[in-house]
C-alpha cells in the first residue's frame, strides 16, 4: 500500500511541478476569469466557467494531498526506526 502511495506522490509531483502543465491550468483559469469579466456572458457560462475554475482546484488539491500523504508515511516510516 505504502508503494502505491509514493508512486501517486510522485506522478503528482511530477505533473504539478511540469512547466507544461502549469502553463496549461494557468492559460486555462485566465480564460475562464475572462469570462466572468465579460459583460455580456451569459449566466451558463459564467456558472461553466465557474464549474472549471472549481474542478481545477480540485485536481490540484488531489496532487497536493498525494504528496502530503508520502510525506506523512515517510514521517511515519521515520518515527518507527
Amino acid at each position: 500500500m505504502e508503494t502505491k502511495i509514493f508512486e501517486k506522490a510522485t506522478k503528482a509531483e511530477k505533473l504539478r511541478t511540469s512547466e507544461a502543465f502549469k502553463t496549461f491550468l494557468s492559460e486555462v483559469v485566465e480564460q475562464q476569469l475572462g469570462v466572468f469579466k465579460d459583460a455580456s456572458a451569459k449566466e451558463d457560462q459564467i456558472a461553466e466557467a465557474h464549474a472549471i475554475i472549481r474542478a481545477l482546484d480540485k485536481i490540484k488539491a488531489q496532487m497536493d494531498r498525494a504528496v502530503n500523504d508520502a510525506k506523512h508515511v515517510k514521517r511515519r516510516q521515520a518515527k518507527k526506526s
